[in-house]
């Protein structure tokens, strides 16, 4: 992830998933560190997911997804996708500076 980019552009990257706040960063942990905050939509489970139209009932958990929120909390972008490797950092940068 190129921080120094999305912080030039005035923007914070954050995750979210459902797991606990154990869950995360023991998964952290395994990859070293991740180099944004990690925020726990655990319970009630995945309410701040189905806020952005990104939780999937079907499986119980969120999609994979770039959810762009302006300072005033309005959804600006969403995007999922079904992989992460499908994820392209410049071309989410490209999109905010657009917006």
């Amino acid at each position: 992830m190129h921080n120094a980019a999305f912080e030039e552009a005035d923007t914070q990257v954050l995750g979210i998933s459902c797991d606990s706040k154990a869950a995360q960063s023991a998964f952290s942990g395994s990859l070293g560190g991740v180099p944004y905050p990690v925020l726990s939509d655990f319970y009630p489970h995945g309410k701040v997911s189905e806020s952005y139209g990104v939780f999937d009932n079907t499986r119980g958990t969120p999609q994979r997804a770039i959810v762009i929120v302006d300072k005033k909390g309005i959804i600006r972008f969403s995007k999922t996708y079904k992989a992460a490797t499908d994820l392209n950092p410049l071309e989410i940068l490209e999109t905010i500076k657009s917006l």
